[in-house]
């Protein structure tokens, strides 16, 4: 197996045809079109179905990027890695994050790490569906909400989140310090997909009140519900620090009368905690948690 053969296949599923990934690669369609051929020969997979000029990633493709991906970013990443050998350089921290988190927790983290010393950093998105894997990712560091089953590494607790109400700006219930489930029964609420964390919590908490809560608009983004949130479409029940972000919008933030919370953890590597290279990154985390959270976040470093 060859690696342009992995570089094409990586491609053709970045652009969806064989002309767009021969345009990434400098090659001729026809040179694409052996590659991939000559890959699944070799793996014995279906790779993909063609649907006129288009190729659609089969099941069998969608599993074996998973594979691939992080094998191909190890190389791309290589001519880097030979420089900072070159020069004396050690090599960038990788962390891994779910989106929400990438939103303003690990920005912010990072901009405290970088006033204390030149460090090198890459920052990539961990998805929870496709979850995070020692043998398959190069990271350093996983940041997400736990639980998080979609792992082998190590699981460190560094704080936990109330939930907040996020109203638009203006809205009549901002008059209230504290918001019942009761107060939203009547309201056009932005609701995170069945599929999210926070979702089941939420609607076990409704259920419990007797509430009814009937999404107006749903999104597996709690920046994109804030975000419509900003723009007076509804109300919604969010990350406290991904809510904070949007005060600027002139969003309003409020306690919620009952109990439901969000859990900040690491995945590190088995062995590593303590690492001297990792607390640092870790404590980072934890003192951006709490100026962020502003008075919604506790610190509390525990294994989960």
């Amino acid at each position: 197996m060859r690696i342009d053969w992995l570089r094409a296949f990586r491609a053709v599923m970045q652009t969806g045809t064989v002309t767009g990934a021969a345009t990434i690669m400098l090659r001729t369609q026809p040179q694409v079109s052996r590659m991939i051929a000559s890959l699944e020969t070799a793996l014995g997979l279906q790779l993909f179905e063609r649907e006129g000029r288009r190729l659609l990633p089969t099941k069998a493709g969608l599993q074996f990027l998973q594979y691939a991906e992080p094998l191909l970013l190890g190389l791309d990443g290589a001519r880097s890695v030979a420089q900072d050998i070159k020069h004396g350089r050690g090599r960038p921290l990788v962390i891994a994050a779910e989106p929400f988190l990438l939103h303003a927790l690990v920005p912010e983290a990072v901009q405290e790490l970088n006033r204390s010393g030149d460090l090198k950093f890459a920052v990539d998105i961990c998805m929870r569906g496709l979850g995070l894997w020692m043998s398959q990712s190069t990271a350093d560091l996983g940041v997400v909400a736990l639980p998080f089953a979609q792992s082998d590494m190590e699981r460190l607790v560094f704080a936990e989140a109330e939930l907040v109400a996020v109203l638009p700006p203006g809205h009549p219930l901002g008059r209230h310090q504290r918001i019942q489930l009761a107060d939203l029964g009547g309201e056009r609420f932005i609701a995170l997909r069945p599929s999210t964390l926070l979702r089941a919590q939420i609607d076990i908490a409704a259920a419990g009140a007797g509430v009814s809560l009937d999404p107006a608009i749903e999104t597996t983004s709690g920046v994109t519900a804030c975000e419509f949130v900003a723009r007076g479409l509804g109300i919604t029940i969010a990350d406290p620090i991904v809510a904070a972000s949007f005060l600027p919008a002139g969003v309003e933030v409020r306690r919620l009368g009952l109990a439901l919370s969000l859990t900040y953890g690491c995945l590190l590597p088995k062995d590593a905690l303590g690492s001297p290279l990792l607390t640092p990154v870790i404590e980072a985390l934890a003192n951006a948690a709490l100026r962020l959270g502003r008075g919604f976040v506790t610190l509390g470093a525990r294994q989960a």
